[in-house]
This record gives structure tokens, C-alpha cells and sequence, in this order.
């Protein structure tokens, strides 16, 4: 049976990102009056289904009148992805793209029929048929991930773009231009172990990409630096790929009540591409597409040069600069108000000698300091999706990367 719930996430702050708890008959919730001078976060409508033993959870931000696509969380082997909207990346992108977001529980939505009878019954249900027209945009760990990779092959046209992490691209169908037009990224752990193997899924992802990188394939691939199988802030580069893709991919004419949208192509030389043997170099090399000379093979596409900053700064091993505020974690429950400031905060420990310190927003430089403590402040912050990461240069002239940081403001 299904259960509508209409939740405002100024409660779920109250009582943590995990479980919603429910006041009792003997307990209150604070009254918003409480607190005047925080905003009031925008709230949604939750509908779970079950189809047979299959478990879904949709969710639409309220007020939301037409759902223009769907935001697919497959979850891990034995997990539960449908309270994923809960974390303050997805809550964001289902506000700021009018997208329904999907979760599942026990893996189940390895079955793309299951889910299409499941989005057919709940666009009934919520009274949103275009829910059956809906493009994608997909990721999950682990298992999950195995579905945005499945999904991806079982509808590339639906798809708008993936990020797949702690997982392989262990391709099950005969793969066309349409699969390989689709951008997908693959994350995963430097320490991560294929069955029965060693450390480092590589062997599983270059005979992948050496293949379909040089027939036009728009996906890439990273390992995670002292990172195994597990959850260590992969959401940095899989929310501005995401939120990217939406953007150039979603036409300005495209309308899901009339019927399945047609996604932009993008063309090859509009990306940025990054070569996967320099990651230990000290700093990745990116580049834009048109002007890359080396090894398609060993390389990943990336749909502009904005994500491609923040890929050269998180792919980049022994990075010699950290940013320690805001505290990478934090974005797990933190959100910023348009118009506010952040601290940004860094350890320079490592690169005593620095001559000048570049901070960059994705790929637009924001602030520049040449001496005194190694920190900014960024003011007037704007909705959306903001990744910040430094450029630090040497007196010998090398330049280095920091680790990057995802601020989100609503």
C-alpha cells in the first residue's frame, strides 16, 4: 500500500539526516517562530510503492507542477537508497532542475522493467503522466553504480548522463554511438579490490575505455587517491557533472507533457580531456578536446571546463595543499543561502614555499593572495553548485593543486 508523506526539511534538521523521527503524543515540535531568521526550507512529497517485493521511493519537491526529469539513486548491494534525497546534494539538484528523485531498496532496481512499471503506476498516482517521458540522471555506489552503467545501456536516449562509483563498466550488450554518446564518469577508490584480486579496478576499466574512448565515448574515469570500496565525498565531482550535463544536455524547448525529450548531443571537441597517466604527476593534465595530442585511449572526456578543474584537482595524488574549511564533511548536511560568504580555509603545510595561491571556483579564478595566511573569503554566493579548489605556486615555478570542496547554496 502506498504512503503519501508531506515532509518540511526545516524538521528534518531538527531531528539529524537519518531516520525522520515523529513526535509523540507527549512531545512538540519547536514552532517555526523559534527561529525567525532561518529560512524556510523548501519541502516535498514522498510516495512509496512496492511492485511485487520491489521497494521505490519518489519523491517531488513541492509545488513542483511539472516534473522534467527523474534523479535515480540505485543502491548498494543490500542497501536502501530511498532516504538518499535527504542528503543536501540531491535535495538541491530536485530544486534547482525540477527533477522527482528515485530510490529503491535491496538492489532492486537492477530490473529497468520493474522500475518503468513502477514510474507508470506512480504517475497515476501523484497525477504527473509525464513521469513516463522523464529523462534520467543516474548514480549510485557500488551496486548502485552497476545500475547506472545498466541503465544507461537499457535506454541510452532517457539517459542524460551517469556517474558511476565503486564500480566497473562491465558491459553486458552490443554498445552503439547512442550508449557512447551519453556522458559517464566512473569513480573509483585507488585501494578498491576486483573479486579475489588485488588493490585497483584498472584492469577492469582500461581494456573498456581503450576501446570505446577512441570511437567517440564521452566517459571518464579517476581513482581516488588512498580511497578503497566506500563512501569518502565522491559527490564533489558527481554533482557539477550532473548538474553540468542537465544544462547542456536539457533543450530550452523540451516539454515532458508532450512526450520523451530529445537530449542534446555533445559534440566531442566542445569537451575538455584529461589524461589518465598524469594523475601522479603532481597534477593532472587537462585540456580542451580539440587540442589534446596524447593517447585517446588513456583518457577521460569531460563536458566542459568547468568540471574539468575540479576533476584535475580531485584525480591530482600527493596533493600538497588541504582545504580544511569548510570541512568536506560538512556538505553532507550543510546548505548556504544565496547571497551569503564562506571561509575558505587551507593547510599549506606541505607547500611552505608557496608564491601564490589562486583560488578557483570550478574553472573561474575568484581570489589570488602572494603573501600572509593561506585563506579567502568568498561573498555574494549564488544558487547552485559550487566546487572550490586552490592553484598553489612555487618559487620554482610548479604549480600544485589542493583537494576540492563542494559548497551548496540554495
Amino acid at each position: 500500500m502506498k504512503k503519501i508523506v508531506s515532509l518540511n526539511l526545516a524538521f528534518l534538521a531538527l531531528v539529524g539526516w537519518g531516520v525522520v523521527a515523529r513526535p509523540g503524543e507527549n512531545e512538540s515540535v519547536p514552532s517555526p517562530k523559534a527561529a525567525p531568521e532561518t529560512p524556510k526550507q523548501p519541502g516535498y512529497t514522498i510516495y512509496d510503492h512496492a511492485e511485487g517485493d520491489h521497494k521505490f521511493r519518489l519523491v517531488i519537491p513541492e509545488n513542483q507542477l511539472v516534473l522534467r526529469g527523474i534523479l535515480v539513486v540505485g543502491p548498494y548491494s543490500g542497501g536502501d537508497s530511498r532516504a538518499y534525497h535527504e542528503q543536501v546534494w540531491y535535495r538541491e539538484f530536485l530544486n534547482q532542475h525540477g527533477f522527482a528523485f528515485l530510490g529503491a531498496t535491496h538492489f532492486y532496481l537492477n530490473d529497468y522493467k520493474v522500475m518503468q512499471a513502477a514510474l507508470k503506476h506512480l504517475s497515476n498516482v501523484t497525477k504527473h503522466p509525464e513521469l513516463v517521458n522523464a529523462p534520467y540522471v543516474v548514480t549510485g555506489f557500488s551496486a548502485g553504480g552497476g545500475f547506472t552503467r545498466r541503465l544507461m545501456e537499457a535506454d541510452p536516449e532517457k539517459v542524460i548522463a551517469g556517474v558511476i562509483v565503486g564500480s566497473t563498466m562491465k558491459l553486458r550488450r552490443e554498445i552503439t554511438d547512442d550508449h557512447r554518446r551519453v556522458p559517464i564518469c566512473i569513480i573509483n577508490g585507488e585501494r578498491e579490490r576486483g573479486p579475489g584480486e588485488g588493490p585497483g579496478l584498472a584492469k577492469h576499466l582500461e581494456p573498456v575505455l581503450a576501446e570505446h574512448r577512441p570511437k567517440g565515448a564521452r566517459w571518464s574515469w579517476m581513482a581516488v587517491q588512498g580511497v578503497g570500496h566506500e563512501f569518502a565525498g565522491q559527490e564533489v565531482l558527481t554533482m557539477p557533472i550532473l548538474d553540468a550535463a542537465v544544462r547542456l544536455r536539457y533543450p530550452n524547448d523540451g516539454d515532458v507533457r508532450k512526450g520523451p525529450v530529445k537530449l542534446k548531443p555533445l559534440a566531442l571537441e566542445s569537451g575538455w580531456v584529461a589524461d589518465h597517466t598524469t594523475w601522479t604527476n603532481g597534477m593532472t593534465t587537462i585540456t580542451p578536446a580539440r587540442s589534446f595530442r596524447g593517447d585517446i585511449a588513456k583518457s577521460s572526456w569531460l563536458p566542459n571546463e568547468e568540471v574539468a578543474f575540479i576533476y584535475r584537482a580531485y584525480s591530482s595524488f600527493d596533493k600538497v595543499l588541504k582545504i580544511t574549511m569548510p570541512d568536506p564533511m560538512s556538505a553532507k548536511s550543510e546548505v548556504f543561502e544565496a547571497g551569503s560568504s564562506v571561509e575558505i580555509m587551507l593547510d599549506d603545510s606541505g607547500f611552505m614555499g608557496w608564491k601564490k595561491l589562486e583560488l578557483y571556483n570550478g574553472a573561474t579564478k575568484v581570489a589570488e593572495r602572494t603573501k600572509g595566511p593561506a585563506r579567502f573569503t568568498v561573498t555574494d554566493l549564488r544558487k547552485g553548485f559550487h566546487a572550490f579548489s586552490v592553484l598553489g605556486t612555487d618559487d620554482k615555478g610548479r604549480v600544485r593543486p589542493s583537494n576540492p570542496v563542494l559548497v551548496v547554496v540554495r
